[in-house]
């Protein structure tokens, strides 16, 4: 997805979720995108599938340098699937 309008991204996945016709490949570039509307709306469809994303993926998004909304949807899909975040 990459309307220029992130208003229809939003929708969008809200649409699919809707539809129940998420998949993990085709939502998962929508974590990195520039709008938190459209990332916080990913991550919701996401959580179900949390667990097919790697731990590496996801750490890679919770990295300092990364948007807020990027690295909290990282930290709500690595507990979603599972993974402990390391301490320290």
């Amino acid at each position: 997805m990459n309307h220029p309008d992130a208003a229809v991204r939003v929708h969008a996945v809200t649409g699919l979720r809707a539809l129940d016709a998420v998949t993990r490949d085709g939502l998962a570039p929508l974590v990195d995108d520039p709008s938190s509307a459209v990332v916080r709306a990913a991550t919701r469809a996401l959580l179900p599938h949390a667990a097919g994303f790697s731990r590496e993926w996801l750490s890679v998004r919770d990295a300092p340098d990364r948007p807020r909304a990027v690295r909290v949807a990282a930290r709500r899909l690595l507990r979603a699937a599972g993974y402990t975040r390391p301490t320290g």
